[in-house]
């Protein structure tokens, strides 16, 4: 599998429709790597992991136009791709770039309205699937359903498990997730561009970049976050904080929504990552009822906290749609390495609790080991009650109304003591 940084695109000097089109590309590759991989290395009759990194990048990319990208004249594909490989690996990359690519073109058939995991064809992100000519996929419908939705098998193996055949979380990886904007501190909602949420707090925001840009600096009142997101406190059992720690704050989304929950309530919104603490210094600047500071910071703290939200790191596999790198982690290496680091962030949390104090531990995961069997162990661990849990299934297919879209998340609060 590759293992993908998070990295952010460079278009610097590009025009917007040549920078729109490299996102694109990019976009498509990363969410699609293994589906492309195993095509270009059937009809090239090579495999894709030996292939030195560029020679990788320029057949995924020709691929991924000529496969997933209708608009593009495949003349065109070849030519730059062609010339791409010669320029940047070596004159005679053009030759092996151009005859697997033609091969690849050769290979796209007629779109289709549905996709069923069939063995002759793949799915598309606007919900119809596209007939592949000459070559087959995987006989083993899990191994199919791997290739064709680009999702790993010890990650499939986990859904299996919990969903049956994970045909609508496998396809739900593969959705345009849509920009979804909190509402429910709104004090009223007659912006344009807020189209409807099956959630009543969400709406789905439908308008252009530069008006997402300027209805959030209007608006202190709407920010950005998916609907199941916002469950997580939105869960929390009835109570009245003085003091609020978010102790895994990232960029403030949820430390805003507390804030607005919680009307009377200080919050220190924490972090470990200085990037992340000068973003939440900039955000909450002029919000004197925010304190940020350093997890260090809380070790002598003179307060005890009356609710402390936990929103752990965590796999991801809950918002693959909108995170495909994270899909390409190995799975048992990952929560090996994470779940420890869950169970220490929520001993930290509890610390930090005054007795009969609230803790709330929240993941963006559908995995059991860092979900259910993490809630067990809390349990077991402390004095704690369970309050509540939930889960929140992602939901959702390609090519459905954006108004049904939900990532996935899990969350559970506790009366600790």
């Amino acid at each position: 599998m590759p293992d993908l940084a998070i990295i952010e695109l460079d278009t610097s000097g590009f025009d917007p429709r040549d920078a729109a089109l490299a996102h694109a590309i990019y976009d498509a590759v990363i969410t699609r790597w293994m589906t492309l991989s195993y095509i270009v290395g059937k009809v090239g009759r090579v495999t894709m992991s030996e292939l030195e990194p560029r020679m990788q990048a320029v057949l995924l990319g020709g691929a991924a136009q000529l496969l997933l990208m209708d608009r593009i004249p495949v003349h065109a594909v070849l030519d730059e791709s062609v010339q791409w490989a010669k320029d940047h690996i070596r004159a005679g990359a053009g030759g092996m770039t151009n005859a697997i690519l033609r091969k690849v073109a050769r290979v796209r058939g007629e779109k289709t309205e549905t996709w069923d995991n069939e063995m002759d064809r793949i799915p598309l992100s606007d919900g119809g699937g596209l007939e592949l000519v000459g070559m087959e996929l995987p006989e083993d419908s899990r191994r199919r359903l791997s290739v064709s939705c680009s999702l790993p098998l010890d990650l499939l193996r986990d859904w299996f498990e919990m969903y049956g055949p994970p045909r609508a979380q496998a396809l739900h990886t593969l959705c345009r997730a849509p920009v979804v904007v909190y509402t429910g501190a709104a004090s009223a909602l007659d912006e344009e561009h807020l189209g409807a949420h099956e959630s009543a707090t969400s709406r789905v925001f439908t308008g252009g970049r530069r008006q997402l840009l300027d209805l959030l600096e209007d608006r202190d009142d709407l920010w950005v976050q998916d609907a199941a997101s916002s469950a997580s406190v939105e869960s929390i059992p009835e109570c009245s904080p003085s003091l609020i720690i978010d102790l895994c704050a990232g960029q403030g989304t949820k430390t805003r929504q507390l804030l607005a929950r919680y009307p009377d309530a200080e919050v220190w919104a924490c972090e470990v990552d200085d990037t992340r603490l000068d973003t939440l210094s900039s955000v909450f600047r002029h919000d004197d009822r925010v304190q940020v500071l350093h997890v260090e910071d809380l070790v002598d703290a003179p307060r005890k906290a009356d609710l402390v939200l936990a929103d752990v790191p965590c796999s991801n596999s809950g918002v693959l749609a909108r995170r495909p790198e994270a899909r390409y982690r190995p799975m048992e290496d990952q929560l090996a390495r994470i779940t420890p680091l869950q169970r220490e962030i929520v001993r930290n949390a509890v610390g930090m609790l005054e007795p009969g104090g609230i803790l709330v531990y929240a993941t963006c995961s559908l995995e059991r080991a860092e979900n259910e069997d993490q809630s067990a162990w809390i349990l077991d661990a402390f004095p704690a009650t369970l309050l509540n849990q939930s889960r929140v299934d992602p939901k959702g297919l390609p090519g459905e109304d954006a108004g049904r879209y939900w990532d996935g998340s899990f969350c559970a609060a506790f009366r600790v003591g």
